[in-house]
């Protein structure tokens, strides 16, 4: 029989900030660019990526899908690696899912096809 500490060895993923950060390399972005795309301000953002325990919100994880612009499957992966799943019982998650398969990564146009069903991801404000 494993030890608890064996069984999370083997188990254990990456924290959501460590995802983030390979995601950002990845696709080349720089921590100010995203958080600006994704309209979050600079101290949530370093939050997110200081603090491996942080668990940001739903609506925060999926702007930031958007602002990284990712597939399906990476947007899947980042979501789940928060604690979330993109359903089809919800017209937020049905929404997401709509703009991230038709490439509808800026906010502003994610925003209006949201705002058609009554949702929205974030306020949009300007960052510093």
């Amino acid at each position: 029989m494993d030890t608890l500490q064996s069984f999370i060895d083997k188990n254990k993923k990456s924290s959501f900030s460590d995802l983030l950060l390979k995601l950002m390399k990845e696709k080349n972005i720089d921590p100010p660019t995203l958080y600006k795309r994704a309209y979050i301000d600079r101290k949530l953002f370093s939050k997110i990526i200081s603090d491996p325990e942080y668990k940001p919100s739903k609506r925060i994880v999926c702007a930031l899908a958007l602002a990284l612009h990712l597939d399906s499957k990476e947007s899947k992966q980042l979501v789940k690696r928060a604690g979330f799943i993109l359903t089809s019982g919800n017209l937020f998650d049905l929404a997401i899912r709509y703009c991230i398969e038709n490439k509808i990564y800026d906010l502003i146009e994610a925003e209006e096809v949201l705002m058609k069903q009554r949702v929205t991801i974030v306020r949009l404000r300007t960052t510093k």
